[in-house]
């Protein structure tokens, strides 16, 4: 398993052709939720906040990961039709569009679980 420093490291190291979503992911995170904390855990680009994982995502083989935690992607199933899920992950096949609107639900959701969560 590699290890990286930090996200930028991670997305340098990607395939060339995987680095453009690995950056729009990033951007539509960190401009959704700017107070959002960056860092690596296991292995790839993870976001706290307020301590809490918001959401992780990887560059695979085939697709882009992303791991919003189980709860957003359970309630945001409707709007998920269309991609592979499982209950932590969806994935987003290469060539595809990324879900920038998507990915801003997932967010959202995850954010108003970790504040009911008090």
């Amino acid at each position: 398993m590699n290890t990286y420093a930090n996200v930028d490291e991670y997305i340098q190291k990607a395939d060339k052709e995987k680095q453009q979503i690995l950056l729009e992911m990033r951007e539509i995170i960190i401009s959704t939720i700017p107070s959002v904390e960056e860092k690596i855990a296991y292995s790839m680009p993870a976001y706290l906040y307020k301590g809490k994982p918001l959401l992780y995502f990887a560059a695979m083989k085939g697709h882009l990961g992303i791991y919003p935690t189980p709860g957003p992607i359970a309630t945001l199933q409707t709007e998920l039709q269309g991609f592979s899920t499982s209950k932590g992950c969806v994935r987003i096949p290469y060539g595809k569009r990324l879900p920038k609107k998507l990915v801003v639900q997932l967010l959202k959701e995850r954010i108003r679980e970790i504040k009911s969560e008090k």
